[in-house]
């Protein structure tokens, strides 16, 4: 149960084709006793939650699920976004997810989706429910500052498609938008992916832990944050001892896999190398050489890692303990009868969708296969 586990993922990414077997086979080789997955929306699919609910129900010692947004929500109901957003994740958390999954911030997905800007008031009722209900959210928000400078942009983000020009929205226009958010719904409870993408601005971090009691950040590589806080280990020692509480551990692990239209399977080296720059970053104390892979983890530069040699007892609460409060101290059950209803509606939703996309497929076979998986579930019970 979540209670006894020592070390929890905050941040691994699931959705089929990917055998939930998987999961666990990858928890068992980084030795992480608790997986936290968050669904990000997919473009043929809407949403793959269902899926991570089903996992969650085969393991559920061991899974809770962060569900995503709809996305179709932003084609068909501009004007009352924040209102059906509310209706859609009361019915996530009865379905079972323990918190949602907020990527609406990466710059990419601005690009391609029309989200309004964060403070504008379609999204007030949406803000205001998730403070009042305290809606645990973990939110990708920008990137690296270094995406929207063509001569500091890693070639590798770059072939992504990851430099933003004045055609995206800049990373400051965004950080003010969820200031103004912050500052409407301060009690808003958020832990924000990647360190908030400010390993290179710990005061302007700090000022805003000691502003907003209920906000905090994860340790998923971007490995632009290892590198800065190397840089300047004496102050991000200090950063860490003071908000312990508030820095949760993550690995992104399985993103890879999910996002990837070509690769089916979660890649257990980069799984685990990803898992051992966390951990060595918090604990070891001297300094090493971590060798660039030439892809997304690292890039192509070798840098050097200076770890912060931590506290046995600020470990904990970064590997665990955080995360547990987080989310309340227990997860919450699956239904099957209301999983199987979402994946009605999930058809329905792709079916409309592909009318107003020409590029979406129609394809219920991920969806029929959970659908058969909980049908199966509640007729063993009759």
């Amino acid at each position: 149960m979540i209670e006894n586990a020592k070390l929890i993922d905050c941040h691994i990414h699931y959705a089929l084709p990917v055998d939930p077997k998987e999961i666990i086979d990858v928890m068992k080789l980084t030795n992480t006793d608790w997986a936290n997955l968050v669904i990000v929306p997919h473009r043929q699919r809407i949403s793959s939650v269902p899926d991570a609910l089903m996992v969650k129900t085969m393991y559920p010692k061991q899974i809770s699920v962060f569900g995503s947004l709809d996305v179709s929500q932003y084609f068909l109901h501009q004007k009352s976004l924040g209102k059906h957003f509310v209706t859609y994740v009361k019915r996530m958390m009865a379905c079972g997810c323990d918190g949602i999954k907020m990527i609406e911030g990466k710059p990419q997905m601005r690009k391609t989706i029309p989200i309004p800007n964060f403070d504008s008031k379609v999204w007030d009722p949406f803000w205001e429910y998730a403070q009042e209900s305290k809606l645990p959210i973990l939110w990708h928000v920008n990137d690296p500052e270094e995406f929207w400078d063509i001569n500091k942009i890693p070639s590798w983000a770059k072939a992504r498609g990851w430099f933003y020009d004045e055609t995206v929205i800049n990373n400051e226009d965004q950080y003010q938008q969820i200031l103004n958010v912050l500052n409407k719904y301060p009690l808003l409870k958020i832990t924000f992916a990647h360190f908030f993408f400010m390993s290179a601005q710990l005061p302007r971090l700090a000022a805003l832990f000691d502003r907003f009691p209920n906000i905090s950040v994860d340790l998923t590589p971007g490995i632009e944050m290892y590198i800065n806080l190397s840089q300047t280990k004496e102050e991000a020692q200090s950063f860490f001892k003071k908000y312990q509480d508030r820095i949760m551990y993550g690995t992104d692990i399985g993103a890879r896999s999910v996002l990837s239209d070509s690769t089916i399977h979660i890649d257990s080296k980069e799984s685990l190398r990803r898992c051992e720059i966390v951990k060595a970053f918090l604990e070891d104390e001297n300094e090493f050489l971590i060798q660039a892979d030439g892809n997304f983890l690292i890039g192509t530069d070798d840098f050097s890692l200076r770890g912060l040699g931590l506290e046995e007892s600020v470990k904990r609460k970064i590997y665990a303990d955080n995360f547990k409060i987080f989310i309340g101290g227990k997860t919450k059950p699956v239904s099957p009868k209301m999983v199987i209803q979402e994946c009605h509606r999930l058809k329905l939703m792709i079916k409309i969708m592909s009318i107003f996309d020409k590029t979406i497929i129609v394809d219920y076979s991920y969806l029929n296969q959970v659908e058969k998986y909980f049908k199966g579930i509640s007729c063993s019970k009759k």
